[in-house]
């Protein structure tokens, strides 16, 4: 049996005067949820320039006590939704028996839920079930800022950056409906992760219509021609200095 060899990328310059970095790319990433919305611009958390960097291999954003917090919290919030589905989901879905479905664990699909989907992919949190068969995606956060997924006269919303995320998979997967489930944890929950114990005051549930995502996905296809496929960045924006200069560093410049 012939082993997959991976090759790392390899940095061939990084054009200060230009600011891009062109490179080498043998195993390029996919175009995840979050990577999507930072190409088409719908992303506040991140940049195309940062988006390129992932895809490419060159960069990785190192862990925090948010995204290790959410981490812990996400299968508890899983389980709290599976115990009380019908009373934060109701028929909202249709008539029928509610279930909560995990996700095929990262170890077991080579961290990626869309295999055939190439050069987009990503991973669920989970489906939610109508009768046994999916009927919706699951998608789990952690925030720490109510007041992003309420309006201004107090309505239910989404934040944009977070729907065109879970649209992609709604759309990998042939599903019309997402399952967003947020948990609210306090400042010092994120000190102790595994304590925290979510109830009706710490968590949310917004069930939400997709957004289409064909014009989305051919805007990033062709931003994947124009730079991953070519070697090259898009420039870079002084809130991307710090992945240059973490780049820089492994790089051994």
């Amino acid at each position: 049996m012939t082993m997959a060899y991976y090759q790392r990328p390899e940095v061939e310059d990084i054009d200060d005067d230009s600011r891009i970095i062109r490179f080498r790319c043998y195993n390029p990433r996919k175009i995840t949820g979050s990577r999507i919305a930072a190409i088409v611009g719908q992303n506040e958390h991140s940049s195309e320039f940062r988006a390129a960097c992932e895809i490419a291999g060159l960069y990785r954003e190192p862990p925090s006590k948010f995204t290790e917090a959410g981490n812990v919290m996400e299968p508890v919030i899983r389980e709290y939704i599976r115990e009380n589905s019908a009373r934060y989901i109701g028929d909202a879905l249709g008539k029928g028996e509610l279930g909560v479905e995990d996700p095929v664990p990262a170890k077991e699909c080579s961290y990626e839920h869309f295999p055939e989907a190439a050069p987009f992919g990503g991973m669920v949190d989970g489906w939610v079930n109508l009768d046994g068969k999916h009927a919706a995606v699951l998608e789990i956060k952690t925030a720490s800022n109510r007041s992003d997924w309420f309006g201004p006269d107090g309505e239910e919303i989404v934040p944009p950056n977070y729907l065109l995320q879970t649209s992609l998979y709604c759309d990998l997967s042939g599903m019309r409906k997402i399952v967003f489930v947020v948990g609210f944890p306090e400042e010092e929950d994120y000190e102790a992760p595994e304590e925290w114990i979510p109830n009706d005051d710490n968590v949310i549930v917004r069930i939400v219509d997709p957004v289409p995502m064909a014009d989305y996905k051919k805007q990033a296809l062709e931003w994947y021609d124009k730079y991953i496929r070519k070697g090259i960045t898009p420039k870079w924006t002084m809130d991307d200095t710090y992945v240059v200069d973490e780049i820089l560093k492994s790089a051994g410049y």
